[in-house]
């Protein structure tokens, strides 16, 4: 039961990592992912339950056992990785049919454990079988833990997946022992007291799962795009989510219940709050109200849930909604949002709709303490769900605290917003700014906020250091303002990952219309357009391909470094925005330089708010020192901000840079 758990919760960060890079390390690959393993789930208990439902001991075992053996040799056929090629189908299709591919089989394997176990601990005589569940839980929780912690930084990617191969094909031989031991046994099939579970409790159990489900993706959203999206951010939520699970099935004390609801109500008004607040909080208390509320409400839920299971004979059945809960969440999150609603707003819904449900599960409960926890909600409700429905009104009007509203989208890779000010047009990406054109035909041409005068770009792209036509490459477009830097005869080209961001630069921005330079594009992410390209032999090579607040770590390693260096001229210098809220990333830009031998600088430049230049820090990096020094100038040098650290593809460590 643990070990099962274990690999399943093993490889879940591993595939998410390897896909990262392929789909430009977008948040919403983890949410793909996540819809992938919650469906597998489901088909995985509804093996388990079809299996014991239609099928005497014999048969049982002989399919079980078959089922085993297919699984193990699948796995060990599929020992390697493979390179993620580029197709026009949707991210997140190609996401599943890539998971499907790699971990199919295997999964299902897996994931059908559980209630299998269980229904057989029952049958041969088990009093609590459903305690188990929380064993299975306890290993998904030392799985997650492991790949952080240990895995992750000890071990290749390719060879963590070989491990992985070999160990279901270990898996699949003790599966079939356990079979074995359990129908040769004269099973019991426990006698149902009762009638079967009507279709309204059915679906009960899959809207007590439902809401933590979307509530763990929204919450997953929410500090990825802010952060970065990595393996230790995507482990930290579903970890509590699971140690949710593990304290509801090992049981909560009934006097425990009033406290965890009043606690609940305290993070969902800081969770408000902070939407309010527009990303301005400090990190500690985004990720503490956000990582409690997902916290309290999943074990809210999920002790709703305990309290309401069947009979030990239809527990098969019990699981098999629960986990069609958790696929409706993740479909929901993946695929429905993006479709309907041009920004993140699962967090306010999924924060009202644990309400709701906790509401209900109270009014159905005997306990005379469910009128006090009602208390509790009705107080929470009033407090919080207002101030949440102010931020989604404020959100959606196209008439903005200071601005109004031009277009708005919502991708795969993200939330765009363009508005229009008084003094000029701005594109935001989920909460940053990444973008300005001031309005007005003399001004139109100025290079603003982090390019603008006295910055490291200006500096290195505005002068006349370099008298004859340039070839600058750049990844990340926003709205083409290094385009303004462009002269006659100079090459630029973008590589921008995601279509949207193209298509509002070219529409609601003018800088690659004006400029005198010749603009090409590549769409894609920009490492791996660079790694399929010829060198390009760049004069200067400019990073700054940051979605919101979150970095973009696969750009940053030592590898990704090597591959920017073979692109880059003789006299070359490569420049990467590391201005960030929460993290030191000029620690780790200047570690990958000095890995490859190369001189690295870091310019901060203040906010000028007479010429629309925001506070910026751009490392500055170049084969020789002293003409690195040169090209500088008197630009100010900024302080280190604490001790190098190296990023590889194998590790990278976000708490290692937290400010």
């Amino acid at each position: 039961m643990f070990g099962s758990a274990f690999l399943s919760f093993v490889v879940q960060p591993m595939l998410g990592k390897w896909l990262l890079p392929g789909f430009g390390g977008s948040p919403s690959t983890w949410a793909a992912c996540m819809v992938f393993f919650q469906g597998m789930l489901l088909l995985g208990y509804a093996y388990a339950h079809v299996l014991v439902r239609v099928s005497r001991p014999r048969a049982q075992l002989v399919i079980h056992c078959s089922w085993a053996l297919v699984a193990g040799i699948v796995a060990l056929t599929l020992r390697q990785l493979p390179e993620i090629s580029t197709s026009t189908a949707p991210p997140a299709l190609r996401i599943l049919w890539l998971l499907l591919c790699q971990a199919g089989p295997a999964y299902l394997l897996l994931a059908s454990t559980a209630p299998l176990l269980q229904h057989w601990a029952a049958g041969l005589g088990a009093r609590a079988p459903h305690r188990l569940y929380a064993v299975s839980n306890a290993g998904s929780l030392g799985g997650l833990l492991a790949y952080p912690v240990w895995i992750e930084g000890a071990v290749p990617i390719g060879s963590q997946f070989g491990a992985f191969c070999w160990s279901c094909a270990v898996f699949a031989v003790a599966s079939s022992a356990c079979a074995v031991i359990a129908l040769r046994t004269a099973v019991v099939v426990p006698a149902r007291p009762s009638s079967p579970p009507s279709a309204a409790g059915a679906w009960r159990w899959a809207v007590y799962a439902f809401v933590p489900s979307v509530l763990l993706l929204a919450v997953t959203n929410h500090i990825t795009v802010d952060v970065a999206p990595m393996p230790l951010l995507w482990v930290v939520p579903l970890a509590l989510y699971l140690i949710s699970f593990i304290a509801a099935f090992a049981g909560i004390p009934a006097a425990w219940r009033s406290w965890l609801v009043a606690l609940f109500v305290v993070a969902s008004l800081g969770l408000a709050l902070n939407a309010l607040a527009q990303g301005t909080v400090p990190l500690w208390r985004q990720l503490g109200c956000s990582l409690s509320g997902l916290f309290l409400a999943a074990l809210l839920c999920h002790d709703a849930l305990v309290r309401d299971r069947p009979h030990a004979a239809d527990s098969t059945l019990f699981y098999l909604w629960i986990a069609l809960g958790g696929v409706l969440g993740g479909v929901f999150v993946s695929f429905v949002a993006p479709w309907i609603f041009d920004d993140y707003y699962e967090l306010e819904l999924a924060t009202a709709a644990s309400y709701g449900v906790l509401w209900w599960s109270r009014t159905r409960a005997q306990e005379a303490a469910s009128l006090a926890q009602r208390r509790w909600l009705v107080l929470g409700a009033s407090l919080c769900l207002p101030l949440m429905a102010a931020n989604i009104v404020w959100r959606t009007s196209n008439e903005g605290r200071s601005g109004r509203v031009l277009s708005r989208s919502r991708s795969f890779l993200g939330s765009l917003r363009v508005i229009e000010f008084s003094v000029g047009r701005m594109l935001t990406h989920g909460r940053i700014r990444h973008g300005m054109q001031l309005a007005g035909d003399e001004r139109r041409r100025w290079a603003t906020m982090y390019y603008g005068p006295g910055t490291a770009a200006a500096q290195l792209l505005g002068s006349a250091h370099d008298s004859g036509p340039r070839r600058i490459g750049v990844v990340g477009l926003g709205v083409g303002t290094l385009a303004a830097y462009g002269r006659a005869g100079d090459v630029l080209r973008f590589y921008e990952l995601d279509p949207d961001v193209l298509e509002a630069a070219q529409r609601w921005f003018t800088f690659l219309r004006d400029t005198r330079a010749k603009v090409t594009f590549a769409l894609g992410d920009g490492r791996l357009q660079l790694a399929r390209e010829p060198e390009q032999r760049f004069d200067a090579l400019v990073l700054d391909a940051f979605s919101s607040d979150a970095v973009p770590a696969h750009l940053l390693t030592r590898e990704a470094f090597g591959l920017y260096l073979r692109h880059l001229a003789a006299q070359g210098v490569l420049l990467a925005n590391v201005s960030n809220r929460h993290l030191a990333v000029d620690r780790v830009v200047r570690a990958a330089a000095r890995a490859h031998g190369l001189a690295c600088e870091v310019v901060e430049t203040l906010a000028d708010k007479d010429h629309f230049v925001s506070k910026v820090r751009w490392a500055v990096i170049a084969r020789d020192a002293a003409a690195l020094e040169e090209r500088l100038g008197a630009l100010p040098r900024a302080a280190p901000s604490g001790a190098d650290v190296l990023w590889t593809d194998a590790q990278a460590s976000i708490w290692s840079i937290l400010r």
